[in-house]
Order: C-alpha cells, then structure tokens, then sequence
C-alpha cells in the first residue's frame, strides 16, 4: 500500500483539512502525520492516525527578538524530520502549512510534494514549497494565477453536511448564535461577547467556542461556553448565524453550510491573511466584516442584529460561490501516487 505523510499543525485551520482528506483516503493509502507537540499530536491520537513527533519552531510576529534563533533551531527541526521521513518511506508528502509543516518540507527531497494553501495570499510553507518545485493547490481561484498553482477549494470534513444537532441544552427556541474565535481562542471577541451577552441574550440563545482556559464569562440562561469542541458538525448543525474569525477554513465551512457570519479577523500578530480572506468574501456579500480594532459590545449587537435580519440575503450570497475542493484535492493525490 503507498504510503502518504501528511504535516502541519499549530491550529485547527492546519489540522483539521488534512484528518478530513485522510479520513477519505486512509482505507485506500497507509496515511501517517508528522507534527509538533500542538493540538495536532491530541487530534491524530484521537483519530487513531500513525502520528510521528518531530521538534517545530514558530515564527514569532509579536517578538521579533525571539525569531533570531530561529535558524539554528531549524536545523535541528530539519533533522528530526528527514531522520523520520527515512524511517517511513512515504510515496507523497501533503502539506496543508503552518510552523510544523516546514521542516517537512525543507527535508523532503526525492519524496514528491504537494502543498495546499488555504488563505488568499500564500504563507511561508507554501513560499518554500513552491521553490522547492512541489504541486500547489489553492483554495482561492486567483491565488492560483498569482502562485502558478491549481484552484481546487478548500479540503472540508465530509461529515459537516451530516445536520445532526449537538444537544446544547437551551430552555428556549429562541434562534442560535455560534461564537467562536478559532481554535486557540480570542480575548478580544470573548471580551466584547462578556459586555454584550446580556442584550444578546434576549435575542438568542449563544454558544461560545472560548479556546482553553479561556471560559471565564459568568454562566447565564441561554449561553453555554465551550473551550473546545470537537463536534463542529454538530453546533454548525444547531446555529442560525455565527460570529467568527478570519481562519479560511472556518470561513469556507460556514459558507459550505450557508450559515451567515460576521467575521472579526484576526489583526495583530498576523500577517494579515485573515483580514484579506474576510475581505474576499466581503466583496461577494457572503459574510460581514467587523475590524478588531473597533470592536466593542454595540457594534458586535448591532451586526449581529443585521445579520439575523438579512440573512436570506447572505444565504443566497453564499450558496453562489464553490468552496469545497476535497474531491478534486483527493483526486490529484490519488493520481500522484499512482
């Protein structure tokens, strides 16, 4: 059976498109992942993926004294992974980026690779993978142009579309409202939802994906906090509108389910990907964009409040534009193990 490597982790948005595609592939190819101690090493367990450890280094945008070490530290990241990949012997690296795919990729040398960028303009991973000659697909039809890639979509989980509801609870049937801030969490959405959860609150019920140890917003009839959930088909099943971040997998899941959102991108210590992925899709009129820097608990009510009255506008916004490519992405990986 040929086997495939698939690396990347550090967030969910790195994580989560490759267990979909291996858990599409897995009964045809030996599928293996290589990573760092992040949630991907948690989620490869769980999910019964061969998972191998190797050291990662991240880039720091937030302290850049902390990056000078970066490049001897590298080094000893490339060395872990070429001493696995020789271990394993892969037919196919698949890197989906993010800090824990790049010593993977700078070790692989005759092994193929094929790299797929989520975000509408392309991260460091993809930048070396491109020089290094690898297979680049991309999410975003004219980030494909720009990189010389193939447009595919974005890699989803088939089991978003399964509509089976998390139970969550609630007293009432007053409409959800899904507030997540990406897999690690966000204090400034947290903090703005504490301030408005009372006005919210009479309008919906509100469950909240807080990140780890960040619940810290006091309990309250119609709102119900979770650090992480890994049912996420389950509470896109049960939500009416979102607020999300700018991450492009969450952005194309919840445009994949048509669940009108407003985005509130990530903008500091960020290259800024997430605020031109919101744009994008802004443009289109599929979600409405709120900036960080001006956020606050009355313009967080009142997009809010707009988007539940206007989301059939959304909605047909949404269902115009194509953003799942896990059957085209499997297909090219099928044909480049052949």
């Amino acid at each position: 059976m040929k086997r495939i490597v698939f690396c990347g982790g550090g967030t969910a948005g790195h994580v989560m498109p490759n267990l979909a595609l291996i858990e599409r592939l897995r009964g045809e190819y030996d599928c293996v992942y290589i990573g760092g101690d992040g949630m991907e090493k948690t989620l490869c367990e769980q999910r019964h993926v061969p998972f191998y450890r190797i050291d990662t280094v991240k880039l720091r945008r937030d302290a850049i004294l902390k990056n000078l070490a970066i490049p001897v530290k590298l080094i000893k990241c490339i060395g872990d992974a070429k001493k696995v990949l020789r271990e394993i012997a892969p037919d196919l690296i698949f890197s989906k980026g993010g800090f824990a795919a790049l010593p993977v990729v700078l070790a692989a040398k005759k092994t193929p690779v094929i790299a797929h960028e989520s975000d509408l303009t392309p991260g460091i991973v993809t930048k070396v993978s491109k020089r290094r000659k690898a297979n680049i697909l991309t999410a975003f039809e004219d980030t494909a142009g720009a990189l010389g890639g193939t447009y595919v979509g974005a890699a989803l989980d088939p089991r978003l579309y399964r509509r089976e509801k998390t139970a969550l609870g609630f007293a009432d049937s007053k409409p959800v409202l899904l507030v997540m801030g990406g897999s690690l969490g966000a204090a400034t959405i947290n903090d703005a939802v504490a301030s408005a959860l009372p006005r919210l609150l009479r309008l919906f019920n509100v469950v909240h994906v807080t990140g780890k140890n960040k619940n810290s917003i006091p309990p309250a009839l119609g709102y119900k906090p979770i650090e992480f959930c890994s049912d996420m088909p389950g509470l896109y099943a049960a939500a009416d509108i979102a607020v999300t971040r700018g991450g492009a997998g969450s952005l194309a899941e919840l445009i994949a389910l048509n669940i009108p959102a407003v985005c509130i991108p990530l903008e500091r210590a960020s290259r800024g990907d997430q605020i031109q992925n919101a744009e994008y899709y802004n443009r289109r009129g599929a979600i409405e964009v709120l900036r960080e820097g001006a956020l606050n608990d009355k313009n967080l009510i009142d997009a809010t409040i707009n988007l539940y009255n206007s989301r059939s506008r959304y909605s047909a916004a949404m269902a115009k534009l194509r953003v799942d490519g896990t059957d085209k992405i499997c297909s090219i990986i099928r044909d480049s193990v052949l």
